[in-house]
């Protein structure tokens, strides 16, 4: 993080010096104030009086000019970084919004505004004047050894004050924002199942244990809060009892000393002010300093563990062969491997089916297929080339998914279609035709510009997993990975997936289909069992299926010599569990 700001540390040194100069420049209200008692009231001479003026307000339009070039400088800073980083800390945050192990890092966009909103408001203005109170002391010292005395003592006491400051709020305020963060996860995690707490009245649950974690976030802020009152009420105290001593300590130099005028004392009050100001608005603004040097920090530690990102070579399109050599993927948190050993190859334009029971790993293969997930051990090779050598940007408008819970976009049919790109027409209904989409898109009030609200929320299940494979065949996708798609799917959305499917092959589309329908698999050329993370069986579809079948028999006939050795009472539920082999669903063993 250290390394990234510096790129654009000519704009902070640059407003460092003019906040040097704007600092100097407020000195001449004091020289003015001095040289009107001194000199104007002295001599009664209006022309020096207007020359003077004019001097005032030549060097305050000065300051001002400086101000407002200062200003722009840290708001283009503040755009740059925003430019630079934003795009970089979204994508992470969707990498790893991906991630088994849970997202580490999800509010790295809220870190990145605590931290803009510190470098373009009064808390890095505060830094920048901060300099300035040693060239006050020193100005001080030359006016007279009291004034400099009181001075240095009301600076003391106010950085005393500062170290308690931060001593005191430090672990509130970062105990806070944990908590904030804690409750903010628990409040997304709800809306997004919003339908499940409705239905079933979890609505009192879920909101007892937000108020549990938002009563954390607001005792340690109400307590960060207090203390830091306190010491700002006891810094006002300080200042005020110090500039207002500093005019007394002025007064008794006049009356003792005949070269200290009273213009002396007045301007020498004004300068001992402003050597205190600064820290006082630095005690003013800590929270919001703390805040971003939090931000700052868990910035510093995500870029950290980062790996050094190097632009990789450009690779031709890939032509969809693709091949796992032992491939294992297992949770670290739980020590459980989920895929163990899968090694198998696909060459392009040829369609996968993968079959198996629930929690077999098919899922779990799929998002490895497409890039979602990386391996633990071993390699997943695209055209012959290690898959994470891919940029996620640039292989992505090769691949199509479609995973079992479609999330769509807010916008229109053709902006989710298109992958939330420029929606190109052609493409667009090129892919909506192969999903059986056409007619009934024609038939929505704006057509392909129907906007179809949050997350589809004015669709159907079924046509929103439509979308959803439209999408996944939008472009020119050369591997297509769909699990589970008939989900919701009627007959004629079956029979359209079916057509899409053969025509992907025709056109050399590698597809790859999860499901449990022997219908669905009448296109593909290999099959593959998963049973507890493992390959079972792989192979022609048609051997697959023989073998299955001669596993089941086998089984039955162990099931019914079982069974003749049991009452008689039982022959019917062996008819039955006859009968029930022989349904459509493909075998799950």
């Amino acid at each position: 993080m250290r390394t990234f700001l510096s790129k654009f540390l000519l704009f902070f040194v640059a407003a460092g010096v003019f906040s040097f100069f704007m600092n100097m420049l407020l000195l001449t209200p004091s020289l003015y104030m001095l040289q009107v008692y001194d000199r104007v009231l002295g001599s009664r001479s209006v022309e020096t009086l207007w020359f003077l003026t004019l001097l005032l307000l030549a060097a305050l339009a000065v300051m001002g000019s400086m101000e407002l070039v200062r200003s722009r400088l840290l708001v283009r800073a503040n755009n740059a970084i925003d430019a630079q980083l934003a795009p970089y800390l979204l994508r992470k945050m969707a990498e790893g919004a991906t991630s088994p192990e849970g997202n580490q890092y999800s509010h790295g966009l809220r870190d990145l505004n605590s931290l803009k909103s510190f470098l373009t408001g009064p808390g890095i203005l505060a830094l920048f004047d901060a300099p300035w109170m040693p060239i006050a002391m020193i100005i001080l010292w030359y006016m007279n050894i009291y004034l400099f005395l009181v001075a240095l003592a009301g600076a003391v006491l106010m950085l005393c004050l500062t170290i308690a400051n931060e001593f005191l709020t430090r672990k509130p305020l970062t105990d806070a924002s944990g908590a904030s963060q804690a409750a903010g996860r628990h409040v997304e995690l709800a809306l997004r199942n919003a339908e499940v707490v409705n239905a079933m009245g979890m609505l009192k649950g879920v909101t007892a244990r937000w108020s549990g974690l938002n009563d954390r976030v607001l005792a340690l802020q109400s307590k960060a809060s207090k203390r830091a009152g306190n010491i700002s009420g006891v810094t006002k105290f300080v200042r005020q009892a110090i500039q207002s001593l500093g005019l007394g300590a002025g007064a008794y130099v006049v009356l003792n000393d005949p070269t200290f005028t009273p213009g002396m004392m007045i301007a020498g009050t004004i300068v001992l002010g402003k050597a205190l100001g600064p820290i006082e608005l630095l005690i003013g603004g800590w929270k919001g300093f703390l805040e971003a040097r939090i931000a700052y920090s868990r910035l510093d530690d995500f870029m950290k563990m980062q790996h050094l990102e190097i632009e990789p070579m450009e690779l031709p399109p890939p032509s969809g062969q693709i091949s796992l050599e032992k491939v294992s993927f297992g949770i670290r948190a739980t020590n459980k491997m989920i895929i163990k050993d899968v090694s198998f190859a696909l060459p392009a334009g040829e369609a996968l089916g993968i079959i198996g029971p629930s929690a077999a790993g098919k899922s779990t293969l799929a998002r490895m297929l497409v890039g979602v997930w990386k391996p633990l051990q071993g390699n997943i090779r695209l055209d012959g080339g290690d898959m994470n050598s891919w940029p996620s940007d640039r292989l992505g408008p090769y691949i199509g998914y479609l995973p079992q819970d479609i999330e769509l976009f807010a916008g229109t049919i053709a902006d989710n279609i298109a992958r939330l790109d420029e929606p190109d027409s052609e493409k667009v209904i090129k892919a909506a035709r192969l999903a059986g989409l056409h007619d009934m898109i024609l038939n929505m009030p704006k057509g392909y510009d129907t906007y179809i609200g949050v997350s589809g929320a004015v669709l159907s299940g079924g046509q929103r997993q439509r979308i959803g494979l439209a999408r996944a065949m939008y472009g020119d996708p050369k591997l297509i990975v769909l699990d589970e798609p008939n989900a919701s799917l009627d007959n004629d959305g079956e029979v359209a997936l079916l057509q899409a499917m053969g025509f992907l092959k025709k056109m050399g589309t590698t597809v790859v289909i999860i499901t449990h329908k022997v219908s669905l698999l009448a296109n593909v050329d290999k099959l593959l069992v998963m049973q507890d993370g493992a390959i079972a069986a792989f192979g022609p579809r048609e051997g697959v299926l023989q073998h299955l079948l001669q596993q089941q028999q086998k089984m039955l006939q162990q099931q019914q010599a079982a069974q003749q050795q049991k009452p008689s009472g039982n022959q019917a539920t062996s008819n039955q569990n006859s009968t029930a082999a022989s349904t459509q669903e493909v075998p799950r063993g």
